[in-house]
């Protein structure tokens, strides 16, 4: 069996599709993760823009000097205090042409830009109309910030309007978001941030394997000789685990490697600090308890998850189908149509959907099945593990039947 699986991986991997493809996985994995290093840039006090390492190590001395630390009821009351105090100055403020007022130049770029990601996650809890910092200027401190019942306000009125939970989702979902932690840790986590917010890129590498894979049974059909190896010994048994076993192989090893350059690429160029850090310093209402670092593994392993059912309906279509190329079509309109689809419960199971990074912990998307509420990501997990078992055994007799086409 060894021999066999041996024989399909260099099979496989010998064919100038796989090569190209395989390459062209690398090479796009690299650029959509390096490209918000290379787009990243910022202001200094001064008003100059900086941009590439400068910007990032000018970044992160402001986080590690300015902003770290815990998140008490009085740091934030200060910090509102002394964003609320230079709003009140009329020295600090300009109007614009259409009437708006806003901070001076010398005011922005010396107090506001650096604290800005900041100021607007404190914003956001205070109401949910992500206005950010604006909601500062009306919130009052008589009583101190109260900082976190505001955030269990506004995540309740949240989830009380949605029209898409019913009344034990929307139990569930109040009782998840206030599990969560308090206080928060504000700090520096811009590389693994970073990784989130592109790791939906995944999906190109899913698509090339896909690509790769999709000739194991079909080649078979059109070059003839699928009836040549199921009329041998272990033609309708061996073989054919040794088919899907180098299929599932090579697509992990690929997955791994893409994934392994997605997560180096972001953390080498914006730094591994911040690992530890609540979730809910990006994204204030997600009621998912996990750090950066725990969600990004999650996220890696969703998205393998998804790869493994995605995998498993290629190998289906190929065990089905003559032509490698009808698979591809089929396999593209499946993971490329939901995106054009009115977003719904439903369609958030879907393969582009499902592979959003860490933006699925901001959701609040959930099934009931009885009396059970499952959620997005739990669901996301079941839903292609069943597809796997499912599809799998229906290749291995698609191929056995061959004989008899």
């Amino acid at each position: 069996m060894v021999e066999l699986i041996k024989l399909e991986v260099v099979k496989l991997c010998r064919r100038k599709l796989t090569v190209m493809v395989t390459l062209c996985c690398f090479a796009g994995t690299v650029i959509f993760f390096l490209l918000p290093y290379l787009q990243f840039h910022t202001w200094d006090e001064t008003g100059n823009m900086l941009s590439g390492k400068a910007a990032v190590l000018y970044r992160k001395e402001i986080y590690i000097h300015t902003l770290s630390g815990v998140l008490t009821e009085e740091r934030v009351t200060q910090d509102i205090n002394e964003y609320q105090k230079i709003f009140s100055d009329l020295n600090n403020l300009t109007s614009m042409r259409g009437g708006e007022v806003t901070l001076k130049d010398d005011v922005y770029y010396k107090y506001f830009e650096p604290r800005r990601s900041y100021l607007n996650m404190i914003g956001n809890a205070y109401s949910n109309n992500e206005l950010g910092s604006s909601n500062l200027l009306n919130v009052s401190l008589n009583n101190g910030a109260q900082f976190y019942e505001a955030r269990h306000r506004t995540i309740v009125e949240r989830i009380s309007d949605s029209e898409d939970l019913n009344k034990l989702e929307k139990n569930y979902w109040i009782q998840k978001a206030l599990a969560v932690d308090t206080p928060f840790e504000y700090g520096y986590a811009l590389g693994w941030s970073n990784f989130g917010s592109a790791s939906e890129m995944l999906i190109i590498c899913i698509i090339g394997i896909c690509i790769a894979i999709a000739p194991v049974f079909a080649e078979e059909y059109r070059t003839g000789t699928a009836s040549i190896i199921l009329s041998t010994r272990y033609g309708k048994n061996k073989v054919i685990t040794a088919k899907i076993i180098s299929a599932l192989l090579f697509s992990t090893i690929i997955f791994l490697i893409n994934a392994f350059i997605a997560i180096a690429i972001p953390l080498l160029t914006f730094g591994a600090e911040g690992g530890d850090l609540p979730l809910q310093i990006a994204s204030i209402s997600s009621p998912y308890g996990v750090s950066f670092k725990e969600a990004v593994l999650l996220c890696i392993v969703i998205d393998y998850i998804v790869m493994l059912g995605i995998v498993s309906i290629t190998l289906f279509l190929s065990s089905k189908m003559n032509s490698p190329f009808s698979v591809l079509v089929v396999i593209l309109l499946v993971i490329i149509i939901p995106l054009f689809c009115p977003f719904c419960k439903e369609t958030s199971l879907l393969p582009a959907m499902a592979t959003l990074g860490t933006s699925l912990y901001e959701y609040y998307i959930s099934f009931c099945v009885g009396n059970i509420v499952i959620n997005q990501v739990t669901m996301i997990v079941i839903v292609y593990m069943i597809v796997f078992a499912i599809f799998l055994p229906l290749t291995i007799r698609n191929f056995k039947r061959h004989s008899s086409i």
